[in-house]
């Protein structure tokens, strides 16, 4: 089966089961195992560089909460009461009293009561006074299947937001008191998955930002868009995969080579190879390396630093 045949997933899913030896049936012994590498080989694939034509038309946008300057009344055990109604709900917020800065998550809160529940007993010794309110981890949209840096908060035009290996970010910031004050943030990670969500059977992906900011902003990133493919072979967008036609059988030899390991045969080396192959030559067509250029007058010498 050429390339320029695979135009759907079933096709894609015929062509790894006839390289790996087996029949071409979608319900045949090694139908579930072979979609359940075609998905493997596509996800890895869309989430290996940043593909243009697998990108979203626009980016993700972050609306960041405003931090809020409440008094707490009381505190005994997880429960906190403030002194006034809070609105909107303060729910997975996180909270601390001015006096000790110890930073507690808020559990449950509903929108306009004073009634807020900790994530842990509060064991520090003033328990009322001027506390802040704010948020520092976002959720977002089970569309997406890998973000990418930086990250923009609109209206900036230096210092994009990075976005850091979990470890390192907790290196820098650590995990409960990285962000008092209102300056400029700095870095993000993403933490862990909030939930799955059981209409996209996918996960949750949540961010966290450092240090976090005491106004509100909108913060936009590029990302990946999560697709899975239903192999009914009708050619809709169900079907047909994110990646070039041209280039689709790529998806069909990292699929194979996924077969062939699990069935325990040397070609899947040989598979491997050659999807890491075309794999290469889509990176250098789509993301050609980026090199800066300096222009130099005819009459200055760089060697001299001269402008």
């Amino acid at each position: 089966m050429a390339s320029e045949d695979l135009k759907t997933g079933l096709d894609i899913l015929h062509a790894a089961l006839l390289d790996a030896g087996e029949s071409a049936s979608a319900t045949g012994d090694y139908g579930t195992d072979g979609k359940r590498a075609v998905r493997e080989a596509y996800w890895s694939i869309l989430c290996h560089a940043r593909w243009p034509w697998a990108l979203a038309l626009t980016p993700n946008v972050i609306t960041t909460r405003a931090a809020q300057r409440v008094t707490v009344s009381s505190i005994s055990g997880t429960a906190m009461t403030l002194s006034a109604n809070l609105t909107p709900s303060a729910a997975y917020c996180k909270v601390y009293l001015e006096s000790n800065q110890s930073v507690y998550r808020i559990l449950t809160h509903t929108d306009n009561t004073a009634s807020i529940t900790l994530d842990a007993s509060y064991v520090e010794t003033v328990t009322s006074g001027p506390a802040v309110i704010y948020q520092d981890e976002y959720t977002l949209p089970t569309t997406v299947l890998r973000v990418w840096d930086p990250m923009w908060p609109r209206g900036w035009y230096d210092n994009p937001i990075p976005i850091l290996d979990k470890p390192l970010f907790e290196q820098r910031y650590g995990r409960g008191a990285w962000g008092f004050g209102s300056g400029i943030i700095e870095a993000a990670c993403e933490v862990h998955p909030q939930y799955f969500d059981s209409s996209s059977d996918n996960v949750v992906r949540q961010v966290r930002f450092a240090p976090w900011c005491e106004d509100a902003l909108n913060i936009e990133h590029d990302y990946t868009v999560f697709h899975d493919l239903d192999f009914s072979g009708n050619g809709t967008t169900a079907d047909t995969p994110k990646v070039p036609r041209e280039h689709r059988s790529v998806i069909a030899k990292f699929a194979t080579a996924l077969l062939c390991v699990n069935k325990d045969e040397a070609k899947a080396k040989d598979y491997a190879a050659m999807g890491a192959g075309k794999l290469q030559s889509m990176v250098d067509l789509y993301l050609p390396s980026q090199a800066g250029r300096i222009y130099v007058r005819p009459q200055h010498s760089v060697a001299l630093g001269l402008t």
